[in-house]
C-alpha cells in the first residue's frame, strides 16, 4: 500500500512539472512568456498554480519550505508521448508527513560489515570500571567478599564463565591452613605433611573463611606469611588459585599472550557449588561416630559447634533448616546422656558409700580386737620389768631372768623355751604361762608361754 501511494505521488509531481513546459512549447511564436502565467479567472484556476517549485535533493535549494506539504492526492497520469521538459526527470518528492514519507537516499558507499570480536586469550590484563567492586571468594553472590577494588585497579584475568571472571589473588588476599597439616622448613617455606590439606580463602578484612580455594596433596610446598587465630597460619595463595569479580565491572585493557597461564603441578580443586553441603555431610559422620560410643563417653561439643556454624553461615534455606534440626537432635541426646549419667552417679555414690561402710566396719573390728587385747592384759600371771639374774649370769642354768617391781625387788623368776627373754630386759611386760613355787628359792617360777610389752 505504501509503495502504491509513493508511486502515485511521484507520477503526480512529474505531471505537474511537465505541464508548464508543454504549455510554453505550444504557444504562438513571439507571444510573451508572461501570458502563459496570467492568472485564470476565479473558480477556474488550474492545479499547476498550487504546486511547489521542483525540489532536487541532490542539488542545493535556495529556500526550503518551512511547512511540510500536505499529502498529494492521486491525479490523472500524463498522456503517453507528451514531451518532458529538460531536468524534469530529476524531480523528486517533497517531504511528506506520515506513512507516505519516502525513505532516505542510500549513501554513496555501503557500510562495512561489523567486525567479529576476536576470542579472548587468557591471561589478559583488565581494568576495574566500577567505583567499588567486590572481590569474592567464589563465583557466586553467596560467596563472601574478600576485599573491594576501586576504579582503574588493574587485575590479571585467567578465566571467564557464567558472568564471573577468575582473577589472580591481588595483594591483601591470602590462604589459611591448619598448622597440623604442615611441616615447617627453612625460612618461610613449609611442606604439606597430611595426605591432603585445604587452603581457605581469606584476607585482612574478610569476616568468614569457609571457602576452599585449593586442596593440596602431601609434599606440596607453600610460603607461610604468619600466624592466624587458633591453629591456623596464613599462607601465600598457591599458583592456579583464583578469586572472582563480576565481568561487567572489568574491561580488557591489554590482550594476553598466554605466557602467564602456566599452573604449578599440584592438584587444585575448584570451589564447590555450595561448600556447606560437604561440611554438613562430614559433620553428620562425626555425629554417627559419637553415637557409636558408650553413652557416658559421647562428646557432642565439637559437632554441635560445627552444625551451629553451618546454620548461621549457609545461604540455602534447606541447609540452614537441616543444621537447625541436627542441633535440636543433639540437645535431646545431651539431655538423655545427662539423665543416664545422673543414674550412674547414684550407683557410684552407693558403691562409694558401701566402701566407706566396709572401711568403717573393718576399723571398728580392729578397734574391738585392740580393746580385747587391752582387756586381756589383766589375765597376765605377772607384770613387771624384766631383769637378769645377777648371781646366775655365768651359770648355764635355765632360770636367768626375773620380774622386778619399781623398787627392783624380785617378783617372780622366768624361764621360756619359746621366747627370747633377753629382748625384753629393761621393759615392763606381762607374762602368761605356768606358775610354779620354788621352795628352795622361796619364789614363784613362771614358765613363759606369752610375753607382751605393755609400756
Amino acid at each position: 500500500m505504501r509503495l502504491m501511494q509513493l508511486g502515485l505521488a511521484c507520477l503526480l509531481v512529474l505531471v505537474l512539472a511537465v505541464l508548464p513546459a508543454l504549455a510554453a512549447s505550444t504557444a504562438t511564436p513571439g507571444t510573451p512568456a508572461k501570458t502563459a502565467k496570467k492568472p485564470a479567472a476565479a473558480g477556474k484556476a488550474p492545479a499547476a498554480e498550487k504546486v511547489l517549485p521542483p525540489f532536487d535533493p541532490l542539488s542545493p535549494s535556495p529556500a526550503a519550505p518551512s511547512t511540510p506539504a500536505a499529502p498529494f492526492a492521486p491525479s490523472t497520469p500524463a498522456v503517453p508521448g507528451t514531451p518532458v521538459a529538460p531536468g524534469a526527470e530529476k524531480a523528486a518528492l517533497p517531504p511528506v508527513a506520515g506513512p507516505t514519507t519516502p525513505p532516505a537516499l542510500p549513501p554513496a558507499t555501503p557500510p562495512a560489515e561489523p567486525a567479529t570480536p576476536a576470542a579472548k586469550v587468557f591471561p589478559y590484563t583488565g581494568t576495574v570500571t566500577g567505583d567499588t567492586v567486590y572481590v569474592r571468594s567464589g563465583s557466586g553472590q553467596y560467596y563472601y567478599p574478600l576485599m573491594t577494588a576501586n576504579k582503574d585497579t588493574r587485575v590479571t584475568v585467567d578465566s571467564e564463565a557464567g558472568g564471573w571472571l577468575g582473577i589472580k589473588p591481588p595483594p591483601g588476599v591470602f590462604g589459611l591452613m591448619r598448622k597440623g597439616d604442615l611441616t615447617m622448613g627453612q625460612g618461610a617455606a613449609a611442606t604439606v605433611s597430611a595426605s591432603s590439606a585445604r587452603v581457605y580463602a581469606s584476607s585482612t578484612t574478610a569476616k568468614r573463611q569457609w571457602c576452599v580455594m585449593a586442596t593440596l596433596k602431601q609434599g606440596d610446598t607453600v610460603k607461610v606469611l604468619g600466624t592466624a587465630e587458633g591453629d591456623l597460619v596464613r599462607v601465600q595463595p598457591p599458583e592456579g588459585t583464583h578469586v572472582y569479580v563480576v565481568d561487567q565491572y572489568v574491561a580488557a585493557s591489554a590482550a594476553g599472550t598466554g605466557a602467564d597461564s602456566a599452573i604449578a603441578k599440584m592438584e587444585i580443586e575448584p570451589p564447590k557449588v555450595d561448600p556447606f553441603i560437604e561440611e554438613f555431610k562430614k559433620t553428620d559422620k562425626d555425629l554417627d561416630g559419637e553415637l557409636a560410643k558408650p553413652i557416658a563417653d559421647r562428646q557432642f561439643a565439637d559437632v554441635a559447634t560445627k552444625f551451629k556454624e553451618i546454620a548461621e553461615k549457609a545461604d540455602k534455606a534447606y541447609v540452614k533448616t537441616a543444621a537447625a534440626k541436627r542441633l535440636a537432635y543433639i540437645a535431646g541426646l545431651k539431655e538423655q546422656q545427662a539423665e543416664v549419667l545422673r543414674v550412674m552417679a547414684i550407683g557410684q555414690d552407693l558403691d562409694q558409700r558401701l566402701a566407706e561402710l566396709k572401711s568403717q566396719q573393718a576399723a571398728k573390728q580392729a578397734e574391738t580386737v585392740r580393746e580385747r587385747k587391752e582387756a586381756a592384759r589383766t589375765d597376765f600371771l605377772a607384770t613387771g620389768m624384766v631383769a637378769r639374774m645377777e648371781s646366775l649370769e655365768d651359770v648355764d642354768y635355765p632360770i636367768k631372768f626375773k620380774l622386778v617391781d619399781q623398787n627392783n625387788r624380785p617378783l617372780v623368776v622366768l624361764k621360756s623355751s619359746t621366747a627370747d627373754l633377753s629382748k625384753y630386759v629393761g621393759k615392763v611386760v606381762g607374762v602368761r604361762g605356768t606358775k610354779t613355787y620354788l621352795k628352795d628359792w622361796r619364789i614363784y617360777l613362771i614358765s613363759v608361754d606369752e610375753i607382751e610389752a605393755i609400756e
